[in-house]
Order: C-alpha cells, then structure tokens, then sequence
C-alpha cells in the first residue's frame, strides 16, 4: 500500500474512535434517563405492593442493570455469609448486618445495592436533591443532620433499630468521599449502633478501575460537580470496580473505637493503602503520653 493511504486510514480511525465514544456515551446517557422512569415508576407504583424482601430484590435487580447502562463493569470478591441478607437485604433470622464501605462516587451506592441491598446512612441535604432525593427516601435513606450535637446518637439509634429487624444498614466511617485510591481516617461514632444492636459489622471495600489500573475519575471529593462525574462515566470506555466482602466483625465487648480500628486495619490490608486511623491514633496516644511525663516532671519540680 502507499504510505499516503495508509495514513489516511490511520487518521480516519483516530477520528472514528472519539466520535464512536461519543455515540456510545450519549446512548448511555438516555439509558440512564430511562433508568431514572422506571425507577420512579417502581417507587411509586410496585413498592406500595410489595414487603420488605420484594423491595430488596427489586432494587438488587434495577441496580444490576443500572451498573450495565453506566457501562461500569463489576467484579464481586468475597460473599455476604447469610445468602438472604445478600438477596434481598433482609435476614429472616437474626440481626442485619451493618455494612461499612469507603466512599468513592455518588454510584457506591447503586454498586453496594447491586451486591447486598442496604438501607444507607446519608447527609440531610440529599433529602432535597432533585430525582436523587426522591428515590433516597423512597429507599429508606437514614438521613444525618450533622448541624446537630445529638444528631449521632439519634442516627444510631434508628441504624440500631433497623438492623435488629433484620435489615441491612450502610455507612461511609470516612464520612466524606475520598479520590478512590486511598483510605481517608475513620469516625468511630456510627460504630455505635452495632454496640447498641449487637449486630456483626460486615467491612466491604470498593476499588475503581480504568482498563484495569486503580483510577479516581469516578471520585467527585472537593468540588467536582455530580454531573461532570456522571459525564465522565458515561463517556469513558474500560471502567471497572472491584468490590471485596470481608469478614464479619464480631462487636461482642469491645468499644465503638475499638471497631473503628479493627474495621480500617481489614479494609486498609484489603486495599493495600495506609492504615491512617491506626496512624492517628497511635499519634494521639503519643500525644497524651507526651502531656502526661510532662505533667509529672512538672510536679517533681513542685
């Protein structure tokens, strides 16, 4: 072949590809409006007439697909140990779990319903989101009002309540979204209420891919805007997440901060990211032991 024509081709599939990513990202952008239809349509229309395991099948089963749509492929290690709880988000027999998970991407949320359907613990203000807010509350968001001092210990009584009726309830320990390729320092005050409940917390992490490598683009911590993270999904081919079920923690006598700790230490190991919890509180407890040899020196003196 000419050179000449060989580079044109060339040009002609430089040009084609971008164009294909764009054709491919606008369809995925209607399938998610049509997502968004038939999710209101099941709120309003199939909730109503179903129980509490029915709700959670269904919203397994939407979130599913909706992972398809978005184009993120997932990648499941690990397994919830009641098969019920994973199915339908209720355990028939016992306590639910109380599922702690980093935080990444406005889609954690569809991806962890996806694997285990949860009632999640959120901020105040998503209650008034447009769409967004509407299908939180009609899924049972437990919203946090952080402008409150009892604000914590109202929230993990009703995290408590749940559970001990057998649902599953998720939280973000991080309380903050982090950029996907790290872990940010846990607050052990939402461990709480699985002192309160007795409930096993059951550490589930989530790593972002992009052609297979550890990526932040579907991360929106500080002020990247909901949208431009939705654009950059849909128009970004070779997305993936990788998400890990660890074991269950057994809270039997040890303290909130205790399972803050042991809670980071696995989900830490399973990312293979610094344990900045444990960091921070071993400089804490420097600190103290620092103020205490200088208040006895102190009194020596005296």
């Amino acid at each position: 072949r000419h050179p000449a024509t060989v580079l044109r081709r060339a040009g002609r599939r430089r040009l084609r590809k971008p164009f294909m990513r764009y054709v491919i990202g606008c369809g995925r952008m209607a399938a998610v409006g049509i997502m968004i239809l038939v999710i209101l349509f099941i709120l309003l229309v199939l909730f109503p007439l179903v129980g509490r395991k029915g709700r959670g099948r269904c919203v397994r089963r939407v979130c599913r697909v909706l992972m398809r749509v978005l184009g993120v492929r997932m990648t499941v290690r690990g397994a919830v140990p009641v098969a019920q709880s994973a199915e339908c988000g209720v355990n028939g027999e016992g306590p639910g779990y109380m599922v702690c998970a980093n935080h990444v991407s406005f889609i954690d949320i569809f991806i962890l319903d996806a694997v285990l359907p949860c009632r999640f613990v959120a901020k105040k203000e998503i209650a008034s989101w447009p769409v967004f807010g509407f299908i939180a509350r009609g899924t049972g968001t437990l919203f946090i009002d952080r402008s409150r001092k009892r604000a914590v210990l109202e929230i993990a009584d009703a995290m408590a309540g749940a559970i001990n009726e057998g649902t599953n309830v998720l939280f973000f320990p991080e309380g903050t979204t982090g950029n996907g390729l790290e872990l940010l320092p846990f607050h052990p005050n939402l461990f709480e209420a699985a002192v309160r409940s007795g409930a096993q917390i059951l550490p589930v992490t989530l790593r972002y891919t992009l052609d297979g490598k550890p990526s932040g683009l579907v991360s929106y911590a500080g002020d990247v805007a909901l949208f431009t993270v939705l654009k950059r999904i849909l128009f970004t081919p070779g997305l993936g997440v990788e998400v890990t079920v660890l074991d269950p923690v057994s809270v039997d006598g040890k303290t909130r901060q205790a399972l803050c700790l042991e809670a980071s230490a696995l989900m830490s190991g399973a990312l293979g990211v610094s344990d900045v919890t444990a960091e921070r509180e071993e400089a804490r407890r420097r600190r103290l032991q620092a103020m205490s040899e200088t208040k006895a020196e102190a009194e020596k003196t005296v």
